[in-house]
């Protein structure tokens, strides 16, 4: 039966009977849901049209720009680390306080890391809350795994 609809689908296609619908090409509107109450879609409505989003939603972009934040810190340290590995190699008689230098930078990272993790985590816990339905929960960061990912990609010189 599937492969019935798949068949008649393909010929529609190819005798062009999609082309050129009405809206083809801009995003659909699919905002009315029938499961949620009347007076909650005419408040979110409301909040929408004047600018406002639901609490939960202003904490989701926080916590995405959070994310964004750590990876950036991460990502620097370890660009930090592949520059100073080379100016070792160019200066060997200076790699023990380059390797000094960037022990204590390494060490001021990864606190930053874990910090800027631990209020993520806050947020993810705040957002999970508020948030309506199971869908829109966030995992909590496994702070061990990830600070042993931290020490993994960006060792010590």
């Amino acid at each position: 039966m599937l492969y019935d609809v798949d068949k008649q689908i393909q010929e529609a296609i190819d005798r062009g009977d999609f082309e050129d619908l009405p809206g083809m090409g801009k995003r659909q509107e699919l905002e009315d849901n029938a499961y949620v109450p009347r007076k909650t879609r005419i408040v979110n409505q409301m909040l929408k049209d004047n600018g406002f989003a639901p609490r939960w939603i202003e904490v989701d972009k926080e916590i995405r720009a959070e994310r964004e934040q750590s990876g950036k810190l991460l990502r620097n340290i370890k660009r930090r680390r592949r520059h100073l590995e080379v100016a070792i190699h160019a200066h060997p008689l200076k790699s023990d306080r380059v390797r000094r230098v960037f022990e204590l930078e390494r060490a001021r990272a990864l606190a930053a890391y874990v910090s800027q993790l631990k209020g993520l985590n806050q947020k993810i816990l705040r957002c999970n809350l508020t948030a309506p339905g199971c869908g829109r929960q966030k995992s909590m960061v496994n702070l061990n795994a990830t600070v042993a990912r931290f020490r993994e990609e960006c060792p010590s010189l």
